[in-house]
Formats: structure tokens, C-alpha cells, sequence
């Protein structure tokens, strides 16, 4: 128990640095209001890091008496927290708390550091993959957004289908699913462009490949918009920092007479007996690929994600160079970022209309399944 005084100053100062919630490590809680009445009270305990008391927690002969109105020896807690701290001087070193202080006051200084425009309106989009329900949720949403936005609401805006009964080797699973999303989209976004609403959107998304481009084409002429990618490892939806040395590459066919064809192997890849298994040997097959193995996790960067919608844009303008304003079939194996960005790069007054396959052991492999025109 602290025997010292400590000045009002310096207990402000640490309710400010503080964010009045509790400093330890993943607790966060919030100490000025009650969870259950939501009424306003104090729950707070202000902890000495060094003791203020040689005999105390963590106390020092020298030390304790010149740290115990120093506001880089105190700490705001919980009581539960304040009681675990002072009971185990073996796990709780001074070290440790001072890193999780650090840590603390170091998240708030970031959050707190957002520029009051940089709101973000989060749209939350899934449907069924098989018999898996999408798993997205509002919290892993906000936390991917720090600390570069802030969610505008305290509720995304969803579009997704929920209890969907229908599975996507259906062929009315198609039908439904993209009826509701246009649906959703016009009823809740669409009135925003109607009024000249400049909002900035954050997209997080788990569908079908098909669907994810369906729904970056009705996003298309949305222009504040930052699409995020559900990693693996780590698992969180936050754009990674660490550099790739991914390229993306183009390749072209020998013979480009024939019906066009753009294969994305980039999660997975695309072997061209399957293509000609849909289509027949008819055709002029494009491929978009990455250097080294494709794999479902390679796309880490919003760089990468950038120079993707740049190859996409190159491809389209490519293709059609060669086949006119004819249909162009696309077989999608890419993360759902790369998705919902190929039906964005897609522009409806000047590129060619899209067919979209599906891959699905149900069906025999690839199957078509959306038509974008």
C-alpha cells in the first residue's frame, strides 16, 4: 500500500497518459466508468513501479524515495491488477512494468494521434464458401483500422446474407447471393453517393471469389475506399510492412485468335488442361501469376495489393488490344483482396464484359457462375 502523497499534478498527468484504463497488459479496462450501471465512478489504483518503500514491491534503499512522486514509477490499474502486481515481485519485475507502461501509454499516444477527418465507415461483406459462414466481425475490423483511421460508427455497415441455407455449388446460391448483394449495396451505400457523401470506406470481405469481383464492381465508383486482406500469419486482417520482393507477371498466349481467356494463379495455381476442360481448346489463354510458388498468403502489402490493380489495369487493356470488345472469361485463384480489386480496375463503359468461373469439387471443378457486363 503507497504511503506517499502524490501530487494532483502528477495523477492527472497519469489519468491523461493513461486513457483512464488499466495499464496492465491486455486488461485495458476502463477505470472512470462502471460496466454494468454504466455510471461514473473511480475503480483506479495508482501503483508504484519501484516501490515507495524500500520493504515495499520492488523497493530500493535509494530509489524508492526518489521515484515515489516520479510519474514514470507509477502506473494506473485496475484493482485486480494492482492486487497481482504487489503480491509477486518474481514475475512482476520492475522491467516488466515498465514495458507494459510503455506499451500502454505508447497505443494511446497512436490512437489518440489520429487526425479527427480520418474516420472510416467499415462495410463488413461475407457469404457462405461451402458449407463455411463467413468469419468477420466488427472488432478484428476497428483493430485492423488503427491506427491509421477510426471507425465513423459504432456498427459496420453489413451486406452479407446471413443464415444462408443455400451452398455455392448451387446454381441458385448464385442467383440469391448476388441479387442481395446488389440489394444490400443500393440500400445502404448507394443513397450515400446519391447525396455527394465523401466518406472514407474500409472493406473487409470473405466470399466467393465471383461475388468478391461482383462486389468491387458495384465499389467502382467509390473513390475513398482501402480494401484489406485476411492474413494467415499473422492472423489479422492490418496490412503487414515488411518488403516482398513479389512481382506479378503477365503472360501472354502464342495465339491470340481464339476466345479469350485471363487465368489469375496467384493463391493457387491454374493448370490450362482445366481451363480447357470448361471451355474447350478454343482459346487464347492470359495468365497473371507471381514469381515463386503461388500461395494463399503471399499478399501482405497494400503495395503489392497496389501493383496488382496496375497489372490487372495493363492486362485489360492488353486483351482487348488483340480481341475487340468481345466476352472475356475469367478463372480467379487469388486472395479476396486481389478480388474485390479486379471487379474496382473493371470499368463498365470501356472494358470487356466478364464471365466468371468457380472452382468446386462439387461441380467437377470449374463452372460458370457470374456474368458482369
Amino acid at each position: 500500500m503507497s504511503v506517499t502523497s502524490i501530487s494532483s499534478k502528477n495523477k492527472n498527468l497519469l489519468w491523461a497518459v493513461s486513457a483512464g484504463r488499466c495499464e496492465y497488459a491486455g486488461c485495458n479496462k476502463v477505470l472512470h466508468t462502471d460496466i454494468l450501471t454504466n455510471k461514473k465512478c473511480n475503480s483506479a489504483y495508482i501503483a508504484h513501479i519501484v516501490g515507495d518503500e524500500s520493504t515495499g514491491p520492488r523497493g530500493d534503499v535509494k530509489r524508492s524515495k526518489l521515484l515515489a512522486n516520479d510519474i514514470n514509477n507509477l502506473m494506473l490499474l485496475c484493482d485486480t491488477h494492482h492486487r497481482m502486481v504487489d503480491a509477486d515481485e518474481i514475475t512482476y519485475t520492475e522491467s516488466y512494468l515498465l514495458e507494459m507502461k510503455r506499451q500502454h501509454e505508447e497505443r494511446i499516444k497512436r490512437i489518440t494521434d489520429i487526425a479527427p477527418n480520418m474516420s472510416s465507415e467499415i462495410i463488413l461483406y461475407g457469404a457462405n464458401i461451402g458449407v463455411n459462414n463467413s468469419p468477420l466481425s466488427y472488432q478484428s475490423a476497428n483493430e485492423a483500422l488503427l491506427y491509421d483511421y477510426y471507425p465513423a460508427s459504432d456498427y459496420p455497415i453489413e451486406l452479407g446474407y446471413k443464415n444462408a441455407s443455400l451452398t455455392d455449388d448451387m446454381d441458385a446460391y448464385w442467383i440469391t447471393e448476388e441479387a442481395n448483394l446488389f440489394t444490400q449495396f443500393n440500400l445502404k451505400i448507394k443513397p450515400r453517393l446519391m447525396q455527394g457523401n465523401t466518406d472514407h470506406y474500409s472493406v473487409f470481405a470473405i466470399a466467393p471469389q465471383p461475388l468478391l469481383i461482383k462486389f468491387g464492381v458495384l465499389l467502382n465508383d467509390l473513390n475513398n475506399v482501402k480494401v484489406y486482406q485476411k492474413h494467415r500469419e499473422p492472423s489479422t486482417w492490418k496490412w503487414q510492412t515488411a518488403s516482398s520482393d513479389i512481382e506479378y507477371i503477365l503472360r501472354e498466349p502464342d495465339d491470340k485468335t481464339k476466345v479469350p481467356v485471363l487465368v489469375f494463379s496467384m493463391s493457387a495455381t491454374v493448370t490450362y488442361d482445366r481451363i480447357q476442360k470448361a471451355l474447350g481448346n478454343n482459346t487464347s489463354i492470359w495468365e497473371i501469376t507471381i514469381n515463386g510458388a503461388p500461395n494463399n498468403d503471399f499478399l501482405k502489402t497494400e503495395a503489392l495489393l497496389s501493383d496488382f490493380r496496375r497489372t490487372v489495369r495493363h492486362a485489360f487493356d492488353k486483351i482487348k488490344s488483340y480481341h475487340g470488345y468481345t466476352g472475356l472469361h475469367i478463372f480467379p485463384a487469388m486472395p479476396v483482396s486481389a478480388s474485390v480489386e479486379l471487379g474496382r480496375v473493371w470499368m463498365p463503359k470501356v472494358d470487356m464484359p466478364m464471365t466468371i468461373y468457380d472452382a468446386n469439387k462439387e461441380k467437377n471443378d470449374f463452372y460458370m457462375t457470374i456474368t458482369i457486363k
